[in-house]
């Protein structure tokens, strides 16, 4: 048995420290959790007896994993909002709430995540500003509307939104990733043909062709110099790519110039209809949880507006909802605009019509993301015939040269 030293949160915020004893640090910081505390720091004391003169000679888990990585993946955030809005809704305290998600069983970034978050909110700072701390984790529309749920005393219900939300862009992910393994296979599997035709079949034929003095037919004279120049082929890319890097981080700072290009993009043929798709889908449901969180519906819409990251989409936004404060509806403002289908418009004067427009623009969200996942579906599933056209018919006329030039060597020989 060891003896620890420990610094740590009790349940009503204030810190204590003292000593335990436990066979293992783990086994300690467990023991800190059941009785209640949330442990800071926990020190192995080092003559194992006594915690004077005790050094860090072992430090908490808390300690190690809050300086490893801070991202969190999208599902596990959805998982630690939907558990977190449970806890909430059920009557927990936050604090209380963000203990038990930090338990025995929970992964190490949960641990320190909830751990620190439970530290800011002991601190004294609300939930929305305790996790806008932290960018990496918690995306703007994420703090924009709880912070809105908050401000009309209805967090329970904007993490419970929340967890609906990303819950959905867990499930739209997890369709595209799993339409794109078999193209990625192809692709794969395309290169490596490739490499084996550059680095292992045309190296073979270079010296029959060099002895007869005669150069290498088609493309294969280009490729038969690519193993002895790929290093200042590669630098030369990098080079490339630093430049292209430099420019693009001074185009991103010229605000109008990104405007232009954020213009041009949503001209662009099936890949505009998507990103305004993409972009009304996101202001509608974030306008609607704000709404539905008993939020003013003005800064609703700005919150939501601001959300939206096409600099052009956002410049629209902005005009339309300029127009709300003169009396119009915002069905009115929004139809002819051009920025959500009139299908989708109707809906929302529905809503207003009844007095339900924060559920009928979650559900205008939830058809614009039905469409945008249907039309990424569909070209996705167009993308692999291309690809399997496309790369074989690269691999085919290589090797097409190959067997030339193979059944040039006949000729070589009687010459």
């Amino acid at each position: 048995m060891s003896t620890f030293q420990y610094r740590a949160y009790t349940r009503q915020g204030v810190v204590t420290s003292g000593t335990i004893v436990a066979e293992e640090l783990e086994a300690a910081i467990e023991a800190l959790y059941v009785s209640g505390l949330t442990p800071v720091e926990t020190l192995r004391c080092a003559d194992g007896d006594s915690p004077s003169g005790a050094r860090p000679i072992e430090r908490s888990v808390l300690g190690r994993r809050q300086r490893s990585s801070k991202r969190v993946g999208l599902k596990e955030l959805s998982a630690f909002t939907t558990e977190l809005a449970s806890l909430v809704s059920s009557g927990v305290p936050v604090d209380a709430s963000f203990r038990v998600l930090a338990g025995a069983g929970a992964s190490p970034r949960r641990i320190a995540l909830a751990n620190g978050l439970l530290k800011d909110i002991l601190a004294g700072l609300q939930l929305s500003e305790a996790m806008g701390r932290r960018p990496e984790v918690f995306p703007p529309d994420y703090i924009a509307i709880l912070a809105g749920g908050e401000a009309g005393g209805q967090t329970a219900q904007a993490l419970t939104l929340l967890g609906e939300m990303l819950a959905r862009r867990v499930d739209i992910r997890n369709k595209i990733r799993g339409s794109l393994v078999y193209p990625a296979i192809l692709l794969m599997m395309s290169l490596m043909s490739i490499a084996v035709i550059v680095f292992v079949l045309i190296p073979n034929l270079t010296p029959i062709f060099s002895d007869a003095g005669l150069p290498l037919p088609g493309i294969l004279a280009v490729l038969a110099d690519l193993p002895d120049n790929w290093p200042k082929f590669l630098f030369w890319s990098a080079v490339g790519t630093a430049v292209g890097w430099m420019a693009y981080r001074r185009i991103a700072a010229d605000e109008s110039t990104m405007k232009k290009l954020d213009h041009l993009k949503c001209r662009l043929p099936l890949i505009g209809s998507l990103i305004q798709r993409r972009e009304a889908s996101q202001f509608a449901r974030s306008a609607g949880s704000l709404v539905e969180a008993r939020v003013p519906l003005m800064a609703a819409l700005q919150t939501a507006r601001s959300l939206v990251s096409n600099r052009y989409l956002s410049a629209r936004y902005s005009d339309a909802i300029s127009r709300v404060p003169e009396g119009k509806a915002l069905s009115q403002v929004l139809e002819g605009m051009g920025l959500i289908p009139p299908a989708m418009i109707r809906l929302i004067a529905v809503g207003e019509e009844t007095g339900q427009l924060a559920k009928m623009l979650v559900r205008v969200a939830s058809n614009l993301e039905n469409e945008v996942q249907g039309k990424i579906e569909q070209l996705v599933g167009l993308l692999t015939p291309l690809l399997t056209v496309g790369i074989g018919g690269l691999v085919g006329a290589l090797i097409l040269q190959v067997m030339s030039a193979v059944l040039s060597i006949n000729n070589l020989a009687y010459q």
